[in-house]
């Protein structure tokens, strides 16, 4: 989104030189309007990732709990993204490594002989979920760790989109 506001920024650059060249009024009004979009919409963005910053750890809450227990090793893309995340994180499960034993992958006999995916291994090998000692897979929540990472990035584009804004005010 902020990619498309700096290349119409771009545009409007170009129209507003043209315009003064030319001394067209017509243009020049364009060229506000357009200045006054482009600065609406960073602020927008701005606004938008500081409202959601505070909704994150609820929307996860509410969604992601479902999502994993429900499709894992059911849904394809599901289950690879589930991996990764639980790779990337170090965790295991959504609040803890407990909650796969009501997940349907279990439900349905899935896993084979793991207690956890193999995802949620230290050392990734096959089957090494069939352990869940402290000392073979993560303990931490996902939950958490997901959250902090959105909110992190959420914070970055409300600095980046509000502080643009300033620029164009006061710059």
């Amino acid at each position: 989104f902020l990619l498309g506001a700096g290349a119409l920024v771009l545009l409007v650059t170009i129209l507003g030189c043209c315009a003064v060249w030319f001394n067209n009024r017509p243009y020049l009004i364009g060229y506000i309007f357009l200045l006054s979009l482009i600065f609406l919409m960073e602020a927008m963005v701005g606004i938008l990732a500081y409202i959601y910053e505070e909704q994150v750890q609820h929307e996860l809450e509410l969604n992601f709990n479902t999502t994993c227990l429900t499709t894992y090793k059911i849904d394809p893309q599901k289950t690879e993204a589930i991996d990764y995340l639980q790779e990337k994180f170090h965790c295991c499960g959504v609040v803890s490594f407990e909650d796969w034993e009501y997940s349907k992958w279990r439900m349905q006999n899935l896993s084979g002989n793991n207690l956890v995916p193999d995802s949620c291994c230290k050392t990734i090998t096959p089957n090494c979920g069939s352990i869940t000692r402290p000392s073979n897979i993560n303990y931490n929540s996902c939950l958490s760790k997901m959250g902090d990472h959105m909110r992190g990035h959420l914070f970055i584009l409300c600095v980046v989109g509000l502080g643009i804004c300033l620029i164009q005010v006061f710059g």
